[in-house]
């Protein structure tokens, strides 16, 4: 097959698609990316990409074409501006692109805007459009402090009825997303399906014995937003400063990096140590530190319908997870038996958790946790039945 993805986010910003693209030219099939200008998390175009550089390049096999982009930075104005450059100079590239792709797919993240150029693409052209869902839109917007009865809210609940209602096959991340987005207007008999994510190969393939110090070692990996609640694991390492057994390792970046190394610091905490943003091949033996992973999340509806795609990389790891989460991640947790779940946000009954944590079980576990990922999640499971979709639209 000859795909068009278009993904606001591409390599070398670290998103799953990259990997998704890749290993479907891995199978023989030619894909080209339309994307935007690398920015995330930290907002700003990297460099090498400010002044009209590599705006056409080809990467592993995959060829990526780049329209213009504001960087996100740091404050709502330019998340606003963000959110609108991308499908605004994406769709004047359309006419520029191949005529004679075969499918159409589109992975959606937040804004769900970013879709807007593969619509028109598909329907210039008259092409099959796919979905892969990831950011569930309008209700991610309550994660940013936009209210349910706010014009903002019921504005794009508007848009995103219209952008869904315009694809012919729609692929969700999370279960619970289907009736979600049935409910919304133009929408209630739409073709949707549910495909869970996986982890990259570098997971699949990484030695995943952890490192025995004598200490249990408990890591979060990924993005530090609001919604992520990372005070949540601050409160309860401060509660656990004073025994030596514990030790918790934040990696990753966002919004919320420099909160949370002032709450740290303001709690005293010794036993809290941040390692800021890595890149994906350092990520394998960093996971080697950790005797659990930690997923924490707010208590949000928006967030409550979520399943992070770490919780994947965690179990191909062979990792156990340690989650102060509710809804459909703490079903996933208990479902799997992969670990041990209390309610979201609640810094107090996850220090508990972590108290009655033994060592020789946690071993068990996280390779009972990487025995049930390649069961049933694996990336071979999932590259296999997305190509089996986007073969049914072609």
């Amino acid at each position: 097959m000859k795909i068009l993805i278009v993904s606001q986010h591409y390599w070398p910003e670290n998103f799953r698609i990259t990997d998704i693209a890749e290993s479907l030219v891995s199978r023989g099939h030619q894909v080209t990316v339309l994307c935007g200008l690398p920015n995330y998390p930290k907002g700003y175009i990297f460099d090498g990409y400010k002044h009209g550089e590599n705006r056409i390049q080809d990467h592993n096999g995959v060829r990526i074409i780049r329209a213009k982009e504001i960087g996100r930075r740091k404050d709502i104005i330019f998340r606003f501006l963000n959110y609108y450059s991308f499908p605004y100079h994406a769709n004047k590239l359309i006419r520029k692109l191949d005529k004679d792709f075969d499918v159409v797919l589109v992975n959606e993240l937040s804004p769900i805007m970013s879709a807007v150029p593969g619509i028109k693409y598909a329907k210039r052209y008259n092409k099959p459009l796919i979905m892969y869902e990831m950011d569930l839109w309008p209700e991610s917007l309550l994660a940013g402090g936009i209210k349910k009865d706010s014009f903002i809210y019921k504005h794009y609940k508007k848009v995103s009825s219209k952008i869904y209602s315009e694809f012919d096959k729609i692929i969700v991340s999370t279960k619970e997303h289907i009736p979600y987005i049935k409910a919304l207007p133009n929408c209630e008999s739409f073709d949707i399906d549910y495909l869970p994510q996986y982890a990259e190969s570098i997971f699949e393939d990484s030695n995943y014995d952890t490192i025995d110090n004598g200490i249990i070692d408990l890591m979060f990996a990924g993005n530090i937003g609001k919604a992520q609640s990372i005070d949540t694991i601050i409160k309860a390492a401060a509660l656990l400063k004073d025994d030596p057994k514990f030790r918790f390792h934040i990696v990753g970046s966002g919004s919320e990096l420099d909160n949370a190394r002032k709450l740290a610091s303001s709690l005293g905490t010794n036993n809290f140590i941040f390692y800021g943003q890595k890149p994906l091949d350092e990520m394998p033996d960093l996971y080697k530190i950790a005797d659990a992973m930690l997923v924490t999340l707010e208590d949000k509806p928006y967030a409550n319908m979520t399943i992070p795609g770490k919780v994947q990389s965690y179990m191909a790891s062979g990792k156990p997870i340690i989650g102060s989460i509710n809804g459909s991640c703490a079903d996933f947790i208990r479902n799997n038996e992969i670990g041990y779940v209390c309610s979201s946000m609640d810094s107090e009954s996850l220090a508990n958790i972590i108290k009655g944590l033994d060592i020789n079980i946690l071993k068990d576990m996280g390779e009972h946790s990487r025995e049930v990922y390649f069961k049933k999640y694996s990336k071979d499971i999932f590259i296999g039945e997305l190509i089996k979709e986007l073969n049914k639209l072609k």
